[in-house]
């Protein structure tokens, strides 16, 4: 079905000739619903995080590519390409972060890959926090594009998200730079829409 929205009489519209820049986009990570009991910003302890730590210090993300495979079909002498009608997997999604004096963004992460696969057991623990629902652990997370007026401009939702990965951290009494870290994760579905 073709766009209908009526294109407003008093916008302003910008020259084909200027280009999304890398460095304009927002990131929001919502913590999963089986984080959110132990949420708290007062209290240091291994058995709390801080659910905003983590929105804060995101300084990249990349959105994955997205590819339709094509078959190859003989016929008639000859090797036609056809869509496959399906899309390939998508590579797991990597976010780079700065880790803040408090550790809080990195313990977030942790504490939430450690309830995909506990560090004591090898297993996703129920018996700690009770639940079996799966989409306890999993989080929506959204990328927003924009404009160099930083109106928002498409958005990029990933759908039901997990962490896959942490990345390593690198001490070095040789280097006085931020500590930075990565995460992946991996996701059902991707939906993007122009704002």
């Amino acid at each position: 079905m073709p766009d209908t929205d009526p294109v407003p009489k008093k916008e302003v519209r910008q020259s084909y000739l200027n280009k999304a820049r890398v460095d304009k986009f927002r990131v929001v990570v919502p913590m999963p619903q089986i984080l959110r009991d132990r949420d708290t910003r007062n209290v240091r302890s291994n058995k709390y995080v801080d659910k905003d730590s983590i929105n804060f210090s995101i300084y990249a993300i990349n959105v994955p590519a997205i590819s339709v495979d094509s078959v190859d079909t003989k016929f008639a002498g000859q090797t036609p390409r056809i869509s496959s009608f399906s899309r390939t997997p998508f590579e797991p999604v990597e976010v780079k972060y700065v880790v803040d004096n408090w550790y809080s963004n990195y313990w977030l992460l942790y504490s939430w890959l450690n309830l995909v696969h506990d560090e004591e057991t090898g297993l996703v623990n129920v018996t700690k926090l009770g639940s079996q629902q799966l989409e306890d652990y999993t989080t929506n997370i959204t990328v927003v594009g924009i404009d160099e007026y930083n109106e928002n401009k498409i958005q990029y939702d990933f759908l039901r998200c997990v962490p896959t990965e942490l990345g390593s951290i690198n001490y070095n009494y040789q280097e006085t730079n931020e500590v930075e870290s990565t995460f992946k994760f991996r996701f059902h579905q991707l939906k993007i829409k122009i704002i």
